[in-house]
């Protein structure tokens, strides 16, 4: 439950916004208790059963190590925020957008399901469209992140 929900996002459209303005999402992942966080670029879609983040990577690595033991993950994705000035050190504030969502990670091995998420990745990173061939997926893995919680806030200072 977000505590401010003065700040509180939940129009679908204004957060594909958001999403749109982001370049990195930093994905939190947890194995044996431990956790571990790592920036990605990323590409999104929303579909009839809700958001799907994805991401690529090396076919091996501690990514891909920690998924295949749990898929369980979380999203936290952010604008950068702006540092809003005060006459006092504890009147300064940061205006920002994010979302975070909860999912579920899964390695795709469709080459039609990879060649789609890499268009939408590098169209959210690029803003172009591009097509790829069965050779251009040798060498990287593809995930996708079925998002089954979604949240978004925003703090925009009136200037």
């Amino acid at each position: 439950m977000m505590r401010r929900k003065d700040r509180e996002i939940t129009d679908i459209n204004k957060i594909m916004e958001i999403l749109g303005e982001c370049k990195v999402m930093r994905l939190g992942m947890c194995l044996d208790n431990i956790p571990y966080v790592t920036p990605l670029n990323f590409g999104y879609e929303l579909t009839e059963r809700g958001f799907v983040f994805y991401f690529h990577c090396a076919p091996e690595g501690k990514r891909l190590d920690i998924i295949g033991q749990n898929p369980n993950v979380f999203a936290e994705i952010d604008n950068g925020g702006t540092l809003t000035p005060a006459e006092k050190a504890c009147g300064y504030s940061c205006d920002y957008k994010s979302v975070m969502a909860l999912g579920t990670a899964r390695v795709i091995t469709d080459n039609s399901e990879k060649k789609h998420a890499l268009s939408l990745l590098m169209k959210a990173q690029t803003g172009k469209d591009f097509t790829f061939e069965d050779n251009d997926l040798e060498g990287v893995s593809v995930v996708a992140v079925d998002v089954s919680e979604i949240s978004a806030k925003a703090r925009i200072s009136k200037k």
